[in-house]
């Protein structure tokens, strides 16, 4: 009788510290996001469009930074683009543009992506993400 009566004891206890644990925190900005698998070049491999998928929080502004390298060649590319999130899952794309004159050609290279949503003027969150991509024309 004593240990069915601690068992309910610890079990009430258990589940009024349960309830007491606050909610974790509700997070504003990028939800979800990855870049695509294929990147497409430009006849002369100096610029690419990257894309992919992104859900971030409705009406929060979204400025995307995209830089793509490549070890083969030595190549790098950047750009960006800023848009409106929907609050639902949407495609960004970005043209990269390369430095120096050095282009891409077909084969693996490397994208990263920075995205910084903004609220009325005030960050809300700043995520980066790297994926392996393939080059194609």
């Amino acid at each position: 009788m004593k240990s069915v009566l601690l068992n309910k004891l610890t079990l009430a206890l258990l589940a009024l510290s349960l309830s007491a644990t606050p909610a974790p925190p509700t997070f504003a900005g990028v939800s979800l996001n990855t870049i695509d698998p294929v990147s497409h070049a430009n006849e002369s491999g100096a610029q690419l469009i990257v894309t992919g998928p992104i859900a971030c929080t409705a009406g929060e502004r979204v400025t995307l930074h995209v830089t793509v390298t490549q070890r083969s060649t030595g190549a790098v590319a950047e750009g960006r683009t800023r848009f409106t999130c929907t609050g639902t899952l949407q495609q960004w794309e970005v043209w990269v543009v390369t430095h120096n004159k050095v282009t891409f050609a077909v084969g693996a290279a490397t994208a990263v992506a920075l995205a910084r949503t903004t609220a009325q003027g005030t960050a809300t969150d700043a995520h980066q993400w790297l994926v392996d991509v393939q080059v194609t024309t």
